[in-house]
């Protein structure tokens, strides 16, 4: 992995080399940089030397010097399109996969993205055309971000990469922080700041004279057509796909180990991959002594059977030492609680390999959340789905009692419930984030009565642009294959990819995700509703083909999840960081909302559930620490 940084304007060493300070933890092995004074660019690179040690340094050049790229990621088919290159002519002065994309670009032009399997963000300086490219994998595993002024384009692995190039001020853009307390994240192509943008997954962009000219969705997940199979033969299909996926992600000049959590994903990984490795695999697991938390003893069943290198870490955390640290790590607010013990995880897994495979995109792709289930029954219920019925549902969620406890069959059940009072496209954000919405926002405002929000939030509807964006090229879908789409589209790369890329970033480890190669999403995408889910067990597949790897405990065991007691600690060790953060006067929080309806969030007087109370508390204190730690010393960067 890697960080790179581009200007393309008034280009100076200077700023080229500020830019990429900003990166540093995303490559502390190497820097390079290349700058051509009479076109006005220069590129920069921070390198963490995974594949050609010594020969792969960044920025490189085709063989004439008119094609430069600097890239973050990884090739996985690198060495098949060497080949092929080879043999058409083009000479190679590295063994990295980088000098792939320069070679490949030479020869396909922007269409050299369709040949590339792997994850990264590209840019391609064309010294002919006069051509600035910036290209982000198919499913957002690296992020990229820019800015476009009147005088000058810049872009960056992370948007503190662009501010610290920037000669203009930033300014949050209302409309983001709306967003944000709705998806708990900010999705692309918006940034929190007005003059930074998001490369969008599945994106290629062209800029000529510092504009971008052209956008191109090279590519979408496709739901439709669906293929014809059985759910025995899908099960096979996706191992077939699986060792493939995990061979090709096994090509590092350094260690490679597996994450191992406990659960289906990643022990399906790991035993594929120590099948495969030719020594013993290093597995990881982090356990904590919170019993609703570890999984340390499942993971051992794993590790023994397969008789991998396995380490266990104990964590024990200090949320409110560590807390401020984990914030200034995210260069945007950032609201899934899970990023604490992901931080954990990928710290202690740094300690023992450089790189490591993960079970990400499991649940996304492959149906493994209860809100799939609820999908489900809700298309079993079509003759209960009219307005009338959404009313008499509506009645029923307000006379129910709120449930006490998250994870809870009476919780589903409520949420369930909850939902069906709805319409069809409101049902997502409810059973998958169920954040701030239009009239949960005006409350904050201290606006009630249905009236609109004073000030800068005046009129501003929260996550609903891109929500239709999501699921209106999937409206002939069903509601499983409509809620997996948006799932794929909104919170595995805006919240769950996000998460993973800065937390190993932040300690030098890159990730790798077989569950995510594009060859298995395109194949299982394709699958009937019925293959994919089609009752109430939650990922049918994947606990389908865990039969031919793993423990049955672990078959069976109930997820889990990555959660965190968010409850007990806004009750009781963050409580006085909540207040002082949320009510501070001069604070971001107090200067967007009213203190009063404030004050009646913090002391549970609004009515909610406890897991509800918790997420808008949570949300609030992360802005407010962003506010602190990160936008008001927006050069400052905030070292893990």
């Amino acid at each position: 992995m890697c960080g790179i940084a581009g200007v393309w304007g008034q280009v100076d060493h200077e700023r080229l080399t500020a830019m990429a300070q900003e990166l540093r933890h995303r490559g502390p092995d190497d820097e390079g940089y290349w700058e051509s004074p009479a076109a006005g660019i220069g590129l920069a690179h921070r390198r963490l030397s995974i594949i050609d040690i010594e020969g792969g340094r960044q920025p490189i050049a085709n063989e004439d010097g008119r094609v430069v790229t600097v890239f973050n990621g990884v090739i996985y088919n690198y060495r098949e399109l060497r080949e092929d290159l080879i043999a058409r002519g083009h000479r190679f002065t590295t063994q990295s996969d980088t000098e792939v994309i320069v070679h490949l670009y030479e020869d396909r032009g922007t269409d050299f993205v369709s040949e590339l399997r792997g994850m990264f963000a590209i840019a391609i300086w064309d010294e002919k055309e006069r051509k600035l490219v910036l290209v982000r994998d198919r499913v957002g595993k690296k992020p990229l971000y820019f800015s476009e002024t009147p005088r000058e384009f810049l872009f960056a692995s992370e948007i503190r990469g662009v501010v610290a190039g920037s000669r203009e001020s930033v300014a949050i853009d209302d409309q983001a922080l709306a967003d944000f307390l709705f998806w708990s994240v900010v999705p692309a192509p918006g940034t929190i700041y007005r003059q930074i943008r998001a490369v969008r997954p599945g994106e290629l962009l062209e800029v000529r004279d510092r504009r971008i000219v052209r956008r191109t969705e090279y590519w979408r997940q496709r739901m439709l057509p669906k293929m014809s199979c059985s759910r025995g033969q899908a099960v096979d299909q996706i191992d077939e796909l699986l060792h493939d996926a995990v061979r090709l992600r096994f090509r590092s000049d350094v260690p490679v180990g597996c994450f191992l959590s406990g659960g289906i994903d990643s022990g399906i990984i790991t035993a594929i991959a120590a099948k495969q490795h030719p020594d013993r695999l290093a597995t990881i697991t982090v356990g904590f002594e919170d019993d609703a938390m570890d999984e340390r003893p499942l993971a051992r069943l794993v590790a023994k059977q397969y008789g991998t290198n396995h380490h266990e870490v104990v964590v024990r955390p200090d949320v409110m030492a560590d807390l401020p640290h984990i914030i200034g790590n995210y260069s945007q607010p950032y609201g899934d609680a899970s990023a604490i013990p992901s931080y954990y995880v990928a710290r202690a897994a740094r300690q023992h390999v450089k790189v490591i495979l993960n079970g990400d995109g499991g649940d996304e792709l492959l149906a493994g959340y209860r809100r799939y289930v609820a999908a489900w029954i809700s298309g079993l219920l079509t003759w209960a789905d009219g307005p009338a019925c959404q009313s008499l549902w509506r009645l029923l969620a307000r006379l129910l009692p709120v449930p006490r406890r998250f994870r809870s069959r009476y919780a589903f059940a409520h949420r369930l419930i909850r939902g069906m009072g709805m319409g069809s496209d409101s049902r997502y954000p409810a059973w998958a984030v169920d954040g701030l919405d239009g009239p949960g926002l005006r409350a904050l405002c201290g606006v009630t009565g249905g009236g609109r929000c004073a000030g800068r939030l005046d009129g501003l509807e929260p996550g609903g642009r891109f929500l239709e964006s999501v699921l209106d090229p999937v409206s002939r879908c069903g509601p499983v294959d409509r809620m997996l789409a948006a799932d794929f589209a909104l919170i595995l790369p805006h919240d769950h990819l996000v998460k993973m890329d800065i937390a190993t970033m932040a300690h030098g480890l890159e990730a790798r995700s077989p569950l995510l190669d594009q060859e298995l999403v395109d194949a299982v995408s394709r699958y009937p509703e019925s293959v994919k889910l089609g009752g109430v067990r939650t990922k049918p597949l994947l606990r389908d083909l865990s039969s031919r790897y793993l423990p049955r405990a672990i078959q069976k065991a109930p997820k889990r999840g990555f959660e965190v007691p968010l409850v007990r600690w806004l009750r009781g060790e963050l409580r006085g960081l909540s207040e002082d953060v949320i009510l501070s006067r001069d604070g971001l929080v107090a200067e967007m909302f009213d203190r009063a309806a404030l004050e009646r969030l913090l002391r549970e007087k609004s009515g909610l559930d406890p897991a509800r109370w918790s997420r808008r508390v949570w949300l609030l204190l992360v802005l407010g620490l962003w506010d602190r730690l990160v936008f008001r010393q927006p050069r400052r960067m905030v070292d893990p």
